[in-house]
């Protein structure tokens, strides 16, 4: 029974998500058609180009926590495996964790081990909460400042806030603390055997327990004592988050809006809220009408900001979505698992 009414929620989530999507278009369609002629072709060009850093940004930071715990691959392919496991995330809403077993299937499949992919995954999810709370305190205080804002808005951001930062405690206690981390081990391990074994249905063997764990202790051993090199980790998830506010702001040029970067980065926290509703796939409607709302009250017209919020979905969400099918077939394919018996191979012949 489990799994009909796991697919019934994504089902209902997805109806959700576009029935408040047609809902708003339908209502804003008689001035879609001139805005639409009147966008701007250049702010749309540096829209799509901001989305390409975001990505390569996200890559990159993957490649340089990999490189810290001396594992390599290349940069074209960490680049890749952050675009697939990221989009992944967009279809399917699992708080990331389809995303993270997606990297870590990837990553292992390039033989870097499942403790080092963990160990990986978890720091950079640390770096990202981390600034994106620090993002929404930001556009929450904007928002303080603006006479419309409503008290159960500010509430829900300061609530959010404060939930992120206790992820980012409890992963930081996980990461530092060796009697809490070999507490919880054993569970991390069960758990991401189940998401495994869910989305590739393959299990990792209990007896690879303890190799888990002592990757895992060697990966966060090369950290401390590494520690300074995460600069470049660190502003490469900087550079993910301001890539993704210029996607909004060039969408917002393209329909021939100028918008302050208080209300945008105001605008731009709220709808990161909205992303973290479970049902909806990537708050799929609910960003959209959350963002619209938001710019609407701070004086931008109504259709012009859900336009804007529109482009904003197709250019960050679906083309790279759309990409991430033939990556992640070239990452399969490219793969460099097999080479070791096909040597093997070749010297017996």
């Amino acid at each position: 029974m489990r799994k009909p009414l796991k697919y019934l929620l994504y089902a209902v989530g997805m109806v959700l998500s576009v029935g408040i999507l047609a809902v708003m278009i339908y209502h804003a369609k008689d001035s879609f058609v001139k805005i639409w002629q009147g966008v701007r072709t250049k702010y749309l060009f540096l829209s799509l180009l901001s989305s390409a850093l975001i990505y390569i940004a996200m890559g990159m930071s993957l490649y340089e926590m990999l490189r810290i715990m001396g594992r390599r691959i290349s940069k074209s392919a960490a680049i890749g495996i952050a675009l697939v496991s990221t989009t992944v995330n967009y279809l399917i809403s699992s708080l990331g964790a389809s995303g993270f077993a997606l990297r870590a299937h990837l990553l292992n499949r390039r033989r870097i081990p499942f403790g080092m992919c963990v160990t990986a995954s978890i720091v950079i999810t640390v770096l990202l909460y981390f600034v994106l709370a620090v993002i929404i305190l930001q556009g929450s205080i904007l928002m303080l400042f603006n006479s419309s804002t409503t008290t159960m808005q500010l509430a829900e951001n300061f609530a959010l806030i404060l939930g992120m930062c206790v992820v980012c405690v409890l992963i930081t206690a996980f990461l530092f603390n060796d009697e809490w981390r070999s507490k919880w081990l054993r569970k991390a391990f069960r758990l991401l055997n189940k998401i495994s074994f869910h989305v590739f249905r393959a299990l990792i063997p209990k007896d690879r327990y303890t190799d888990f764990a002592a990757q895992l202790d060697e990966g966060i051993d090369l950290i401390h004592k590494k520690k300074r090199k995460l600069t470049s980790t660190i502003i490469y998830v900087c550079a993910d988050w301001f890539f993704t506010i210029m996607v909004l702001y060039f969408a917002f040029r393209a329909v021939g809006v100028y918008v302050s970067a208080g209300v945008l980065v105001a605008g731009f926290a709220v709808g990161m809220v909205t992303t973290l509703i479970p049902i909806l796939p990537s708050g799929l409607g609910a960003m959209e009408f959350a963002m619209t709302a938001v710019f609407n009250q701070m004086g931008i017209d109504w259709d012009a900001a859900l336009m804007a919020t529109l482009i904003y979905r197709v250019v960050y969400y679906v083309i790279p979505g759309i990409i991430s099918i033939f990556i992640y077939w070239g990452l399969q394919l490219s793969t460099p698992e097999n080479e070791p018996t096909r040597k093997r191979r070749r010297g017996r012949a």
